[in-house]
């Protein structure tokens, strides 16, 4: 559950939070990749209040190592894409890397005493579903539009992100659409028979 989180927050701040701005930034300057990572630092603090909030000062902690691996990631990737024409592969493994630092966090921390309480806010907060449904909807929009350009970049260097808000909200609909049909048959599959 805490990596579904985790990987919540990853998304957030590297795709939704991350305009064309910043990562022109990270590009030409370190202090560009810092405010990256403080953004990362704050999505992640946020996604995890509800457990900060009740006692668990952990995530803190959780944050600070992913956000610190973060920022010399991003570094090494930065050095790699201004040397090399392979975008597509350098924004994959980068994702992929920073993947397994929240697994390896992860790792660390599942065992932690998880306390939160069981109605309200925090019942939906702590349904895994509604995590991943949010984690799809942003790799079916911002991540799907970023790959995209990846692809560009690699036959034009000098290119621009420029995201399609009908394709965004195009993929949005039809994602939304399929998830909730997968709820409604799984729901019906686990009901009783009679």
């Amino acid at each position: 559950m805490i990596l579904g989180y985790l990987i919540l927050a990853h998304l957030l701040a590297d795709f939704v939070f991350q305009p064309n701005k910043l990562v022109l930034w990270k590009i030409k300057s370190k202090y560009g990749v810092l405010v990256h990572v403080l953004v990362h630092f704050v999505v992640n603090l946020i996604v995890l209040s509800p457990f900060i909030l009740n006692g668990n000062y952990w995530p803190i902690g959780a944050a600070f190592v992913i956000c610190f691996l973060h920022f010399w990631i991003d570094q090494a990737k930065i050095s790699y894409d201004l040397k090399h024409d392979k975008k597509i592969m350098a924004f994959l493994l980068d994702q992929l890397i920073h993947l397994l630092v929240m697994m390896i966090v992860y790792f660390f921390v599942q065992d932690l005493a998880l306390k939160l309480p069981s109605q309200g806010f925090y019942q939906v907060y702590s349904d895994i579903r509604v995590v991943i449904f949010f984690s799809f909807l942003i790799l079916c929009s911002s991540a799907v539009e970023i790959y995209h350009f990846q692809k560009i970049r690699e036959k034009k260097h000098d290119a621009t992100l420029k995201m399609h808000p009908r394709n965004i909200a195009l993929r949005i609909f039809v994602f939304s659409l399929v998830y909730i049909l997968f709820m409604v048959l799984s729901y019906f599959a686990r009901a009783p028979h009679g």
